[in-house]
């Protein structure tokens, strides 16, 4: 499965280290609004990511939601996409071998919820689809305090902050007093609830782009032009790091380059410019922006990239920030160019290390239409 996004970069020594705080987005999130946002005829939502205690929920710009809770030993996901026919899932996955599994909630067996073990990787997987199912549990652990599987129910996962959590997927999709609702139920019918958000599809990629007939050349000429840039940001350019630089071509005028500045344990960090062709001495550093913003409320930027990557077959731009070697936190991102700047496609984050799949990152952007697992 593919996974390429970005987070903010990570570099070693000296250099910025960037970590990964889910109290800082928790904080940045003091107000959330499921208002979309409209431009030209786009609606959008602002992406929010947000923790209850021992609970975490993220929303992307399309309304879909991602509720997980915080826990080593116990993963708790419900999925669940925005508009009246979006699809829902639970999963709950024990790190433990467990043959027959039995799901508690307190002392009590839980109901409804038909376990399904796998033992693919040690690991027993239950999961549905269903969504009545889905929602007789939620009603059970409502008031419950804990939520385990096995032979021990005294040793369970916190269920504290989870009811927060579904009353914001309630409130941010629209389903609040509707039969659908995870938390208050009510009367109201599909109907009532509002449709997914939509936006434009990806562009185009460009074509027949002319290879970059002197690569190396116009790497050494971007590096000497940009040499006050590179001394202010500590990116230590030496002859190892050279050997990672990369070129690619954008488009019929210029080129891309990608300036390594240094590796660490499982991960690069490099500085971006787009350059003339023919006139190396005017690149610009490439800075993207990001949807979530900062603890102060303030937009975030890349301008340092992790594990960048580049396709000029499709002019898609990845970048890869892993908290740690495991993977189970951190942000990566994906961009396409369209001929004139880069646009969002995609873009994870996973701000606590707390265990889980690595990659397994809840989304924040979207497009629609974009089938990311079988890309690259």
């Amino acid at each position: 499965m593919h996974k390429k996004r970005v987070m903010k970069v990570i570099k070693q020594g000296n250099k910025r280290n960037i970590m990964l705080k889910a109290s800082v987005v928790a904080a940045s999130l003091a107000v959330l609004s499921a208002v979309p946002v409209s431009a030209a005829g786009v609606s959008f939502a602002t992406p929010v990511q947000k923790i209850f205690t021992n609970w975490q929920v993220t929303c992307n710009n399309l309304n879909d939601c991602d509720v997980r809770n915080i826990d080593e030993n116990l993963r708790i996901t419900l999925t669940r996409q925005a508009g009246a026919t979006g699809v829902t899932s639970l999963t709950i996955v024990p790190f433990s071998q467990e043959a027959h599994p039995t799901l508690w909630l307190d002392e009590d067996p839980a109901e409804g919820l038909s376990l399904t073990p796998s033992l693919n990787d040690d690991d027993a997987i239950v999961a549905t689809e269903n969504v009545p199912a889905i929602q007789h549990f939620l009603q059970q652990a409502k008031e419950a305090q804990t939520l385990s599987v096995g032979d021990n129910p005294q040793q369970g996962s916190s269920l504290r902050g989870l009811n927060a959590a579904l009353l914001l997927v309630d409130e941010r999709q629209g389903r609040i007093g509707t039969q659908g609702a995870l938390l208050q139920r009510g009367s109201k019918t599909a109907s009532d609830v509002p449709a997914r958000l939509s936006q434009p599809g990806l562009p185009p990629a460009l074509t027949n782009v002319p290879a970059v007939s002197n690569p190396q050349t116009l790497v050494d000429a971007v590096i000497k032009a940009q040499h006050a840039l590179l001394m202010r940001e500590t990116c230590d350019v030496n002859e190892q790091d050279k050997e990672m630089n990369q070129v690619h071509p954008l488009d019929d005028r210029h080129a891309l380059i990608m300036i390594n500045c240094g590796m660490g344990a499982y991960q690069s960090s490099s500085l971006v410019f787009i350059t003339p062709r023919d006139n190396p001495s005017a690149a610009r550093q490439l800075v993207l922006p990001l949807p979530l913003p900062d603890e102060s409320g303030h937009p975030q930027q890349v301008d340092w990239f992790t594990n960048a990557d580049y396709d000029p077959q499709t002019g898609d731009l990845f970048h890869l920030a892993k908290g740690r070697g495991f993977a189970d936190c951190g942000e990566r991102a994906q961009w396409r160019y369209d001929g004139k700047q880069f646009q969002l496609v995609t873009y994870h984050s996973q701000t606590g290390c707390h265990g889980g799949w690595p990659g397994e990152w809840p989304s924040l952007w979207e497009t629609p239409g974009y089938d990311e697992d079988n890309q690259r």
